[in-house]
């Protein structure tokens, strides 16, 4: 196909809903048994996907890629997944199953049942910043909903997104009606900023910075991560180092968490939340630090 022969743009929602803490499933139940409530997942939120008027489009694993043709069946499917898969009581490894999603609202262009494009990214970059039993969009996304969901949302904090020089705004769509009440007129305000600088990751000999330039770096046991790791104890996204309002923090969406060290020698266990890094220190991901441990990873703050 020539670039004159393109297949047009569409505006569309793209969502996507990841089963949380699946890698320890599977480490505790064996593959077969994992699989089958995994399966039960997955057929829950396909169900709620068809029903709102959705398509899936793909399986990842154990995550759902869906598009909608407007940004409210986007937020109604995601309110009906979180509902069907909390209320199914899905129950192994001494856990019970749930999800996170996140979705936006932007151009796609569509191509043998696959879709691509900036929309596809934004909506799984949502989905990554996620946290067990949250819904995440993006502002611009909220400006397309109808007043009825766009009062369920909230502001919760401004992202980076790879391949866009401005970060944008993320909102939580409550889907808990304890949770609505608990944060009525709660306003959400933006931290204030640090000075400026950049944050230095070694791990033996490999080096990676962190700065306006590269806000992002993932961890994981999955290649893609810009610092992979091995061993069961590491999830496959394990977590995220971002530079946002001139801090650098990390954000943890493990199984199993991340052990922060502080330069005065104090720990803190970080899990599925948010550690503020500075000064230098070193950060144990998936287990406590041990003396002669090879795979620490020591950062360095710099203003």
């Amino acid at each position: 196909m020539t670039a004159a022969e393109s297949p047009p743009s569409v505006s569309v929602a793209i969502l996507f809903a990841d089963i949380s803490g699946s890698t320890r499933l599977y480490e505790t139940l064996g593959d077969a048994r994992a699989r089958q409530l995994i399966g039960r997942c997955i057929a829950l939120m396909t169900g709620a996907t068809e029903k709102h008027a959705g398509t899936l489009i793909k399986t990842i694993g154990d995550e759902v890629m869906c598009r909608f043709p407007d940004a409210d069946a986007a937020a109604a499917a995601a309110l009906d997944m979180q509902e069907q898969v909390s209320g199914a009581s899905i129950t192994g490894g001494g856990m019970n199953l749930a999800i996170h999603v996140g979705f936006h609202y932007g151009a796609v262009v569509e191509e043998e049942g696959d879709v691509f494009g900036d929309a596809v990214n934004v909506a799984s970059r949502m989905v990554n910043l996620s946290k067990r039993d949250q819904i995440l969009t993006t502002g611009a996304t909220v400006g397309q909903l109808s007043p009825r969901w766009r009062a369920a949302t909230r502001q919760v904090d401004r992202a980076a997104v790879r391949g866009k020089a401005e970060e944008i705004d993320v909102f939580e769509l409550i889907w808990q009606e304890a949770e609505v009440t608990r944060i009525a007129g709660k306003a959400w305000v933006m931290p204030p900023a640090g000075p400026p600088g950049h944050l230095a990751l070694r791990m033996g000999a490999h080096e990676i910075e962190v700065s306006s330039t590269h806000p992002s770096v993932t961890v994981g046991r999955a290649e893609q991560s810009d610092l992979v790791l091995s061993g069961d104890l590491i999830s496959r996204l394990h977590a995220r180092i971002e530079y946002r309002n001139n801090r650098f923090s990390l954000t943890d969406q493990s199984t199993n968490g991340s052990y922060v060290v502080d330069g005065a020698g104090n720990a803190r266990l970080v899990r599925h939340d948010t550690q503020v890094l500075s000064g230098s220190g070193t950060i144990s991901f998936g287990r406590k630090p041990e003396p002669g441990q090879t795979d620490l990873v020591h950062y360095s703050v710099t203003a």
